[in-house]
């Protein structure tokens, strides 16, 4: 990997990643469904890194960590870039390209991290089981991962034109 992939890199999953935040509060307003809780990605990986473990039942009623909010914001910065890498990975190897459809290709593939890897791993059973509604908490992550990596791969065009 060359210095200017890995600035690439950074800057399409940061971008990629505005993105979603923006299309999330966008889609706030137009349905008054709130966007992601990162205080609860925080109190995760503070949890996480304090013996807790990966899977954490009852985190919604544990008590709250000062710095848990920013702790989920960077969390939530970080995978973002870390996409990123696997997408230019992706692309270095002949998989997909950049552009808007392969990355909503990708967007939408990538849904099973949160569907079976973080909904678990916060408390709320594979694909948000034991939420109050599974169905719209799996709809919105699938919907907010196509965006992520359409974003993704128009960031990827944007740089290579």
């Amino acid at each position: 990997m060359t210095p200017q992939t890995f600035i690439d890199i950074i800057l399409v999953g940061i971008g990629a990643c505005i993105v979603f935040d923006l299309w999330h509060r966008a889609l706030q307003r137009l349905t008054g469904i709130p966007p992601s809780n990162w205080a609860m990605v925080g109190r995760w990986l503070i949890g996480l890194v304090t013996g807790h473990g990966m899977i954490q039942a009852g985190l919604a009623q544990r008590p709250a960590h000062p710095r848990e909010l920013p702790a989920g914001w960077a969390l939530h910065y970080a995978v973002a870039i870390g996409y990123a890498a696997v997408y230019a990975a992706m692309m270095q190897a002949g998989w997909i390209t950049a552009g808007a459809l392969d990355g909503l290709l990708f967007g939408v593939v990538s849904v099973v991290v949160p569907w079976f890897f973080f909904m678990p791993a916060t408390g709320t059973g594979l694909m948000a089981r034991l939420s109050p509604n599974p169905r719209l908490a799996c709809g919105l992550a699938l919907k907010m991962h196509a965006i992520f990596g359409v974003a993704l791969g128009t960031g990827f065009a944007m740089l290579a034109a």
